[in-house]
């Protein structure tokens, strides 16, 4: 079952290609349970993170329109931002793995001391 983020970021790429056009009405949360899966209560967490984004207005609590272009103009950064801070994620888990990796070899080659080798 598709994350809300997975949804958002599907309907994002469809704002900014220019797939829904700027005050169009997105599909409904009905609509994207049938299009991607999931839940309506899923559906509508992905409208209400592409609201927070400034991509969409919510109206009535059940309507999202697409917002103005240079709206759709900051989806580019924020998703340079998102993987930005995926990647500084990745540098550090990364280190962490080589500090443990190291500490591994150092044992080992206390190990293979201790045997004479």
């Amino acid at each position: 079952m598709p994350s809300r983020e997975e949804i958002a970021a599907q309907l994002r790429d469809r704002i900014v290609s220019g797939d829904y056009e700027v005050g169009s009405k997105m599909p409904s949360s009905r609509e994207i349970v049938a299009d991607f899966g999931g839940s309506r209560t899923t559906a509508s967490a992905a409208l209400h993170l592409l609201a927070d984004e400034g991509l969409v207005t919510i109206k009535d609590k059940s309507v999202a329109l697409v917002r103005a272009t240079e709206a759709s103009d900051r989806a580019p950064d924020a998703r340079l931002a998102d993987a930005r801070r995926e990647l500084l994620e990745i540098r550090d888990d990364v280190a962490d793995v080589r500090k443990r990796l190291d500490e591994v070899t150092q044992r080992v080659n206390e190990a293979l001391t201790k045997l004479g080798r």
